[in-house]
């Protein structure tokens, strides 16, 4: 009953967190955006457009979110190995 209850939970909060991220419509403002297009290869020297946002400009972001990623999928595998009142100590 409790992995229901928490399954229930989790689908809940995905659903009003992908509304909200649906719900903002963020667009690149055209400053921003002429300036990646026209300098990219001066500040980077990457011969892509999207390789010099992701890993140039955005690095810290990039690198953030994929270490967020590897936390949760340490603690989704911790987590499920792991039942109920079988914790090892």
């Amino acid at each position: 009953m409790r992995r229901k209850i928490l399954f229930v939970y989790v689908l809940l909060m995905g659903v009003l967190f992908l509304g909200i991220y649906a719900g903002a419509g963020q667009v690149l403002p055209n400053e921003i955006f002429e300036y990646y297009q026209k300098y990219f290869i001066r500040d980077t020297a990457a011969q892509n457009a999207v390789t010099a946002i992701y890993l140039n400009y955005r690095v810290f972001d990039t690198m953030f979110e994929a270490l967020m990623l590897l936390i949760s999928i340490i603690g989704i595998i911790y987590f499920s190995r792991h039942e109920e009142g079988h914790m090892d100590e």
